[in-house]
């Protein structure tokens, strides 16, 4: 699976994809898909990223991706969540011009019963209880759930935005998924902006405006995210060394790396490591 294009498997009956989440310390690098994303946070808190827009997320809020809006999560700790990603053959059910369509991506809780935060916190419990309870039949009430939520959506948060917004975001999701997928497979090595820009074909300068633009960070932030994603990986499920996963996946600069890594879990690899066995 590609870094940058996120593959989504959709349910057959429902022709979407939602699951309850339990994570701990989960950072998901940046990523799109065609399918709209929709989270309601349970427990713990999350900081989100989409496009050059940040939240930081509590129990209660909900947050809606854009379909082929790149985004990337980090969720602090012990944490949980429900997902919701809805794929293009419900949304054009919306509207012609569906593919225009542009909802507001944060709604903090509310325990105003009228509030649209609200009802849509309501909606995605039922849907939790439907989707745990799988009794005959009950994938039918799910997508009536579906359907209201799309409904209050399409009513009471939505734009549209124009043709040439649309061709021209397009586009420049293009080039950018090219210099990630290149950033996916080179990795580990010394990669340089320069590199990155030439793949573009335009300068250095241009090349950071415009990854910073659509992902919210420079290429070299995004870059550290794969390698520390992969690191902690290693971290937990092996035996290796710190230093031998440090030259593996191509971190140079432990001073850097350490502070990286303190500001997405909280700790150091060592203690993290440590903290792991016990657990």
């Amino acid at each position: 699976m590609k870094i940058s294009h996120e593959t989504i498997f959709d349910d057959d009956l429902i022709q979407l994809y939602f699951c309850y989440v339990n994570t701990s310390d989960e950072l998901l690098p940046a990523h799109w898909h065609e399918h709209l994303e929709i989270l309601f946070i349970a427990k713990g808190i999350m900081t989100a990223y989409i496009n050059d827009s940040s939240y930081s997320l509590q129990p209660g809020d909900i947050l809606l991706v854009n379909p082929r809006d790149i985004h990337y999560t980090h969720s602090h700790h012990d944490g949980e969540y429900c997902l919701l990603q809805i794929p293009p053959a419900h949304l054009e059910r919306l509207s012609q011009e569906w593919e225009g369509l542009r909802f507001t991506e944060y709604l903090p809780h509310s325990s105003q019963k009228e509030s649209l935060s609200h009802r849509l916190a309501e909606i995605f419990r039922e849907m939790y209880r439907l989707h745990e309870e799988a009794a005959r039949g009950s994938h039918l009430l799910f997508l009536a759930q579906l359907y209201r939520l799309l409904y209050l959506l399409y009513t009471e948060n939505s734009m549209t935005v124009s043709p040439q917004f649309l061709s021209r975001n397009r586009r420049d999701l293009e080039r950018i998924e090219k210099v990630m997928n290149y950033a996916k497979a080179h990795y580990r090595e010394n990669i340089s902006i320069s590199a990155a820009a030439e793949l573009l074909s335009v300068t250095p300068e241009h090349f950071c405006r415009l990854f910073k633009k659509y992902t919210g960070h420079t290429f070299f932030t995004y870059v550290n995210q794969i390698r520390l994603m992969h690191f902690y990986q290693d971290l937990v499920n092996s035996e290796e060394s710190i230093t031998f996963l440090m030259d593996k996946h191509g971190i140079t600069n432990y001073k850097v790396f350490l502070k990286t890594f303190k500001e997405a879990y909280g700790t150091t690899p060592q203690r993290l490591r440590k903290d792991r066995r016990l657990s």
